[in-house]
C-alpha cells in the first residue's frame, strides 16, 4: 500500500493510524485542501468517494519532511 500515491479514505486512515472522524476533522480545519491533498473519485457526483494523496497528506501532517 505504501507504494501507491492515491489512497481511499480507509487506506489512508490505516496508513496514518488515525480514525476516519479524525481525518475529516483535520480536513475541516483547513490543513488538508481539496484538489491538493484529496480529490473526488467521480467529480460529477456530489457524494463521490475521495482519494487522498498519501505523500502530500504526510507532508501536511508533519509525518515526513
Amino acid at each position: 500500500m505504501s507504494d501507491h500515491l492515491w489512497l481511499t479514505t480507509a487506506e489512508l486512515c490505516s496508513h496514518l493510524a488515525i480514525s476516519r472522524s479524525t481525518l475529516f476533522a483535520i480536513r475541516r480545519s483547513g490543513l488538508l485542501k481539496d484538489g491538493r491533498h484529496l480529490v473526488a473519485k467521480n467529480p460529477t457526483s456530489a457524494r463521490s468517494h475521495l482519494l487522498w494523496h498519501r505523500q502530500r497528506c504526510e507532508l501536511a501532517l508533519g509525518r515526513i519532511s
